[in-house]
């Protein structure tokens, strides 16, 4: 991003004109079919683009054949005959990192199979804007892998340290949990059958994976407390105990029961791993022997089904939550033993520093939502401490993600607030809880970022929790940060809005750091689509005040397969977004959106969403017909969100506006008024529209949503899920091929939308309500147009217009930008935006598209 500033004396009133600029400046003519493809369609980087990294990762489409081998070439010479030509041959998968520093300029490269003819010719370009990134070869890592053992839950060298701990809250944590283990019994692999069978194939293949995963819960769940609490105590019943687990589960079939659950069989190996490595010194050859067979056998089987699949793979989500991690410990704790080690290790370690945060981008986030986000937080902790362990290569501080996420936190996951909504389960997600505050806690402590340890305090002034709790991160919060103090806390500023342009979301705070009287609105438009555990959800909105939802996103993750996943919950009906001709967003990479544009000042906030390109999906045959969904969406102090909607199709559509509410919703439908009553406070809003249009509510999910898994919550209550949610529709009466929506909302303790000056001119709709005063064009003959100004005189805002006033003065550069303009105490703050491409979007125009989306 490029930033010109200029000063200008405007009556004695020093002017700061801070223009913002996106390359490229304007909307794209036509959309790449999909911006992050299911599997890798073309290498990357390419089309000389400037690298992100420096070091670039290189990455080319994955053949089908598993044993498939690559060679790659990489230099700054085209014709590759330079001495400083790097050359990589044999690599058995689809990525390659030159582990050093390239030199600024064009570089070249191309691969192939190995043996087979070059590529066509790939080209970037290494800028000094690049981050650095330059982690250390392999052979590094693998020399620093001590001889001894142990080696997963403590160095052998540092097992003195750690049994001199403190008896802290950890620690007793984990004896207790040891002590427990010790009074169960030692299950059976027959305990990892279902014990009931339902009358529909699909539920009962789900049943027969949550009883498979049991076995390596149980596996996992007791041997990894009594490694522990034997590393902090040297308490031998704790060993002998953890023995006997481990013969037990070297018994189980790896290719029986225990594997029909992938997190199952990833347990059970790591397991078997971690006693293996704890107690090797009092293991017989026979036990050891015993216990590498299945460990073996196990990754062996997880190995193969990577290798050539998940490094080109958008997403693995299993991979990613967990399993990487264990697989990446398992050889740790066998290297030397097992020969085949040593290349698992390599490909876990490529495939981290190549693709971590996999659902993350620099500038923060994850974009598969606050629920599954816990489910990655010791992979994004352990493995980067394992590599700095090994290599003295710090990944978490060389990464501008782990600094920039805890901003994600701040305003998607506030501290004493339900999340933003976004994701699969961030229904169950009504407060951070343990979870976010250990690992906030753990960032701070890693990286010395004071806002992670203001998020931390301030989620304690809701949440009185203790982070002994969280079992994820105890063991290295305890083994590896001990001795790290959290920095001192500075006074943490928060924006009114924040947003996170790579992985398309955004929040909008009116208070934010008091959640009490905070108003949020988030808005998800992301160029990942969807996929996994991300929705159909592009350009949909959620709105929270005090912590507590208000008009949210409705329906419940039940199974990924089940009915009212698939027909409710993952659809766009259940969220705040629209409709054409009754039809949402297909569910697909392919039907994704991005956020252009994003301002914020001192009394309000705005970002743009596009959606143009989320209603169409070769991969799911659907094309609906939508060419442009843009929604405009603002937050202007104390409590009014403005949603302006610009809608066209290739076709007369009828259009479904779409809003849902945890609360039951009075409707007046004369006046297109509605409204909610929540706990503590109110939410009241009215939509205008250039054509009449019809109303529908319902207070039932068009999809049952059932509970025939027997899920059950944190406290161990079978799961409820309530009917209980409302939802609003607004249609169009007659079809039209192009209609606005405008929405104006007022959320908090008192509204008063009935209050609101309305006047309708020339297509020109004036709203006054508060103390701000809307203008938008709603006929669509008319180029399209939303501005805001206050009646203090002090804000000034448009979404189009060539130019704004303020205080008798004119600004405005560009005619193609939404542009704020603020009176402050000595100046006047002015900010133009025009439209900027996610770095993903950048690089898919550049390579092209053959079948793109006009």
């Amino acid at each position: 991003m490029t930033r010109k500033i200029t000063m200008l004396l405007l009556a004695g009133v020093a002017a700061i004109i801070l223009v913002q600029c996106g390359t490229p400046r304007t909307q794209p003519t036509s959309y790449p079919d999909a911006v992050y493809a299911r599997y890798l369609s073309a290498a990357e980087p390419t089309a000389g683009i400037a690298a992100q990294f420096n070091t670039p990762i290189l990455r080319w489409p994955a053949e089908k054949e598993k044993t498939a081998h690559y060679d790659v070439r990489l230099s700054r010479d085209s014709l590759f005959g330079s001495d400083e030509t790097l050359h990589r041959e044999n690599i058995p998968w689809a990525l390659f990192n030159p582990h050093q520093r390239l030199a600024e300029g064009t570089w070249y490269w191309q691969y192939r199979l190995s043996g087979g003819t070059w590529s066509a010719l790939q080209t970037f370009q290494v800028t000094p804007k690049a981050i650095t990134l330059v982690s250390p070869p392999v052979d590094r890592f693998l020399a620093g892998i001590p001889t001894h053992h142990p080696r997963l839950l403590a160095d052998g060298s540092d097992t003195t340290r750690i049994r001199s701990l403190p008896m802290n809250s950890d620690v007793q944590a984990i004896i207790h949990e040891a002590e427990m283990v010790l009074k169960r019994n030692i299950i059976t692999e027959q305990r990892g059958l279902p014990n009931r069978q339902l009358n529909d194939a699909e539920q009962n293949r789900k049943l027969a994976q949550d009883a498979s995963k049991k076995l390596g819960d149980f596996a996992y769940g007791a041997t990894l407390p009594l490694c522990q609490a034997y590393l902090l105590t040297g308490d031998n019943r704790y060993r002998l105990h953890a023995i006997r687990i481990a013969k037990e589960v070297a018994t189980w079939d790896p290719q029986g029961i225990s594997q029909i659950s992938d997190f199952g069989n990833a347990r059970c190996m790591l397991a078997l791993a971690l006693v293996f490595d704890t107690f090797q010194a009092s293991l017989t050859a026979a036990e050891r022997s015993a216990m590498i067979r299945p460990i073996a056998e196990r990754a062996v089987g997880f190995y193969t089904s990577w290798r050539n699949d998940v490094e080109a793979k958008i997403l693995s989500g299993h991979v990613w939550q967990h399993i990487l991690h264990y697989f990446f410990q398992t050889g740790i704790a066998v290297y030397g033993e097992i020969p085949e080690a040593a290349e698992w290790i390599e490909y876990a370690y490529e495939l981290f520093l190549a693709r971590a945060p996999v659902l993350g981008g620099v500038d923060g986030g994850w974009i598969e939502g606050a629920s599954y986000f816990r489910m990655n937080m010791a992979t994004l902790i352990d493995i980067p401490l394992t590599i700095k362990q090994y290599t003295g290569f710090d990944f978490i501080n060389a990464h501008p993600w782990y600094t920039n996420t805890v901003d994600w936190l701040l305003y998607h996951v506030p501290p004493g607030s339900s999340a933003d909504g976004f994701g699969d389960n961030t229904e169950e997600i009504f407060s951070p809880g343990v979870a976010y505050i250990a690992y906030a806690d753990m960032l701070a402590r890693l990286t010395g970022n004071p806002k992670a340890a203001g998020y931390v305090e301030m989620c304690r002034q809701y949440e009185n929790l203790d982070i002994t709790a969280d079992r994820s991160l105890r063991w290295i919060r305890l083994a590896r940060t001990e001795d790290r103090d959290i920095p001192s806390l500075a006074s943490v500023e928060l924006e009114t809005g924040k947003i996170f342009r790579e992985i398309g979301l955004a929040a909008l705070h009116s208070n934010p750091g008091n959640t009490p009287e905070n108003l949020v609105v988030a808005m998800r438009s992301s160029p990942f689509g969807s996929y996994g555990h991300f929705l159909s959800d592009q350009n949909a909105f959620n709105i929270l005040y005090g912590g507590k939802r208000a008009f949210f996103r409705t329906g419940y993750k039940v199974t990924m397969k089940d009915p009212h996943r698939t027909g409710w919950y993952q659809h766009t009906k259940s969220n705040n977004s629209v409709l054409i001709d009754g039809a949402g967003q297909p569910y697909s990479v392919e039907a994704y959106g991005w956020m252009p544009r994003f301002l914020q000042g001192e009394d309000m906030a705005y970002v743009m969403g596009d959606a143009s390109a989320a209603y169409s999906s070769a991969e799911t045959g659907e094309d609906y017909g939508l060419k442009k969904f843009h929604r405009h969406l603002l937050l202007l102090k104390p409590d009014i969100i403005v949603v302006y909607d610009e809608l066209e199709a290739d076709h007369p559509a009828s259009w479904s506006w779409l809003l849902h509410s945890m609360a039951e919703i009075h409707i007046d439908t004369v006046a297109n008024r509605f409204s909610s009553h929540f706990d503590g406070f109110s939410g009241a809003g009215k939509l205008w529209t250039p054509s009449a249009v019809s109303w529908s509510l319902a207070d039932t999910f068009e999809v049952r949503a059932e509970n025939w898994r027997g899920s059950r919550n944190p406290q161990g209550e079978l799961k409820r899920y309530d009917d209980g949610q409302w939802h609003l529709k607004a249609i169009n009466v007659s079809k039209v091929r192009s209609t606005r929506f405008l929405a104006i909302f007022q959320v908090g303790p008192s509204v008063n939308i009935e209050a609101a000056e309305e006047m309708y001119q020339d297509g020109v709709l004036s709203i006054s309500l508060g103390d701000w005063d809307i203008r938008a064009q709603l006929d669509t003959a008319h180029s399209p147009g939303l501005s805001v100004t206050n009646r203090s005189g002090t804000t000034a805002f448009s979404t189009h217009a060539a130019q704004i006033s303020l205080a008798g003065k004119t600004f405005g550069q560009q005619e193609d930008s939404a542009k704020l303009a603020e009176k402050l105490s000595n100046h006047i703050r002015y900010v133009e935006a025009s439209d900027e491409l996610p770095y993903a979007i950048q690089q898919r125009l550049l390579i092209g598209s053959k079948n793109k989306k006009k």
